[in-house]
């Protein structure tokens, strides 16, 4: 583990994220619930309007193609070496829940 620092002095800082973060996650819950209802009434239109004037889009997108690494990996290993790249290391931030001491990450 990497070395530590003490910000009790700060613990406002702490509580102020914790409190935005909940903001957030019920901003984001409002927002499914409403986005879930306009989807609703869309049915199967791709195009919703008011006063003739469209409002929403609620089209399909194409197809995503994606490699089976995992399946690529067992049976061509040399390939996936050879076009393995290593990036450079990032840190997590990581607020933790002072009840279970898990973490949630940013």
């Amino acid at each position: 583990m990497g070395a530590r620092v003490d910000i009790t002095g700060e613990a406002t800082l702490v509580a102020a994220l914790r409190l935005v973060r909940a903001q957030i996650a019920e901003q984001k819950e409002m927002e499914r619930v409403i986005e879930d209802k306009l989807k609703a009434l869309l049915g199967e239109a791709t195009e919703a309007r008011i006063g003739g004037e469209p409002v929403v889009y609620y089209r399909w997108t194409k197809p995503r193609q994606q490699v089976d690494v995992r399946a690529l990996r067992k049976e061509h290993p040399d390939l996936v070496e050879e076009y393995t790249r290593t990036t450079a290391p990032s840190r997590r931030f990581v607020l933790l829940d002072p009840t279970t001491g898990r973490g949630e990450e940013l």
